[in-house]
């Protein structure tokens, strides 16, 4: 643990540092006068900012229309929506109805009609409480219902911990160790704390959730209050941070929502219109909660005891004009859960997976003073209570090469430098391989902009990578998934491209594309050319065509 923290100091230092310098001279050699930072958490998440803004900038909002039928059945009147076939005139390549005279014809054509129930479906299901929070869960919770910031979120979690109110708040778990379960003097003493006397006192200190689970304890467990009374001299902002957390590990002790999920659908002149809804049998812990935690379905309609085969009439039918809509701007406590779920927003399924074992970029301790350091350096400014890229931000994502403002850099370096912790890598490995891939990473802003390992293809950086499953090197190519170039390693390098086998005569079962002839550990097979997409394969005949009817390759 002593050499992975050294490790992560030390790279960090020398990437931060040298591309930063590289960065700076490029960008005054262009007439700018700035420093201009590069960091490997802190220029990742700029591009996730800066990305997302791209987006709203370029989206064309679309006009489109949803058609809602009012329905009248005996046992009850309810609405249902129209849900066209794929085959429906008038949609856009998303399936939404975008002809406003289809949707004139539809309207014209249901009023008055009768029609039948041919589904209806009802589930007992439930819902537990949220889980106790973890720093990133509360600087989100915090941001949208206090308005606070990240850092002054956990500036005032530490303050609450300093008091002995709250356990540590530099964690990323949300679970609490069950020997801790049978303490029932917490909830005795939150029961008579202003704002808490329902949540505590109606708690049943014998229920346990899944919360109480020792095993998804990490180096520290959730945030919970300690039991200790806050004094009436607590200052009104820890007050409030105290009440989230408090209501937070007392809602573990209420029973889960227990809710009947209906689901209708209904055909009307041969057209399909669905209906869901929701009754609740029992609230549970959502009477105790704040509106945050609520269901967002929560005025999801109830519908009538309805069967398959009842009779319906259509008594109206009416079009809603709406526009699609840009993605939301990142506020402070949705760019936190951003970067501690960084996988979500890469496009490579083994990226994906690296980033996910990493939890994300950036620790719980340091996110925060991330988003403060951009916001100081002027990449990142507050815009109400959502947070936007800069010029200056935009222009040093710009200048960026892919390979530092892309996550799955930092991924690699997490687990890499989670095997040293683990003993199975060593701090000198390691920082000799940053050094030797630094002038890769810095050739892209130094020099005439080549990258010093060109893809063969489209001309973009390579970026060596470490694949999870064996861990082999290899080359990918940092334009992924526009290039999904990949070279074998060599030595530190990249090899060369293995030349493609040639496509045979015969076409495959499963999509039609062609087979291509292959030697695997039980011999030849003929595979098809459009894998991973169709993975189809197949043994070879003794006269070398393929045996179509072989249950499994190799037999």
């Amino acid at each position: 643990m002593r050499d992975a923290a050294r490790a992560r100091s030390r790279a960090d230092w020398l990437a931060g540092i040298n591309a930063t310098r590289a960065l700076t001279i490029k960008g005054r050699a262009d007439g700018r006068s700035d420093v201009l930072s590069l960091g490997r958490v802190q220029t990742p998440t700029l591009a996730l900012v800066v990305t997302r803004d791209n987006e709203i900038a370029s989206f064309k909002p679309v006009d489109y229309f949803v058609l809602r039928v009012s329905l009248v059945h005996s046992a009850g009147d309810f609405a249902a929506t129209f849900a066209p076939s794929e085959d429906q005139a008038g949609l856009d390549s998303g399936g939404r109805l975008t002809d406003a005279a289809v949707a004139e014809a539809l309207v014209a054509a249901h009023k008055n009609t009768d029609g039948l129930v041919t589904e209806a479906t009802r589930e007992a299901k439930t819902k537990a409480a949220p889980l106790p929070h973890s720093l990133s869960s509360l600087q989100k919770a915090a941001s949208a219902r206090l308005g606070m910031s990240a850092q002054q979120v956990l500036d005032t979690a530490q303050a609450l911990y300093e008091k002995k109110l709250t356990t540590y708040p530099r964690t990323d778990c949300r679970y609490l160790p069950e020997e801790q379960f049978a303490d029932a003097a917490v909830l005795a003493a939150l029961s008579s704390l202003p704002g808490l006397e329902r949540v505590a006192g109606t708690a049943d200190a014998s229920l346990k959730s899944a919360a109480w689970n020792t095993k998804k304890v990490t180096a520290h467990h959730a945030i919970a209050p300690t039991g200790e009374v806050p004094p009436d001299s607590l200052p009104q902002k820890e007050r409030d941070l105290y009440l989230m957390i408090a209501t937070a590990f007392c809602l573990q002790f209420h029973a889960p929502m227990r809710y009947e999920a209906q689901k209708v659908a209904v055909s009307l002149a041969d057209t399909r219109w669905e209906a869901t809804g929701r009754r609740i049998l029992d609230s549970g812990w959502t009477a105790f909660a704040g509106h945050d935690d609520k269901d967002d379905d929560s005025d999801e309609q109830a519908l009538p005891p309805l069967e398959k085969g009842d009779a319906v009439h259509c008594r109206d039918v009416q079009t809603l004009k709406k526009k699609t809509s840009p993605p939301a701007r990142f506020s402070e406590g949705s760019l936190i859960e951003a970067m501690a779920n960084v996988h979500r927003f890469v496009a490579d399924a083994d990226a994906r997976t690296a980033l996910k074992d990493a939890r994300g970029i950036g620790t719980e301790a340091t996110r925060a003073k991330v988003l403060e350091t951009l916001k100081e350096r002027g990449y990142l400014a507050a815009d109400k209570k959502a947070l936007a890229s800069t010029p200056l931000g935009r222009e040093v994502i710009a200048l960026t090469p892919p390979a530092l403002k892309a996550p799955l850099t930092t991924a690699e370096w997490e687990s890499r430098l989670e095997s040293i912790a683990q003993g199975a890598e060593s701090l000198d490995a390691f920082l000799a391989d940053q050094c030797r891939i630094l002038p890769e990473l810095l050739a892209p802003i130094l020099g005439d902009g080549t990258p010093a390992f060109p893809c063969p293809s489209c001309g973009a950086a390579l970026n060596r990578r470490k694949r999870k499953k064996d861990g082999a090197w290899f080359w990918g190519c940092t334009a992924y998934p526009d290039c999904p170039v990949i070279l074998p390693d060599d030595n530190g390098k990249p090899g060369k491209a293995r030349p493609k086998p040639a496509l045979s005569e015969y076409a495959c079962p499963a999509c039609g594309k062609p087979l291509v002839k292959r030697s695997g550990a039980k011999g030849d097979f003929y595979g098809c050319s459009g894998y991973p997409g169709c993975k189809k394969a197949c043994p070879v005949k003794p006269d070398g065509s393929p045996d179509f009817n072989a249950k499994k390759r190799g037999k």
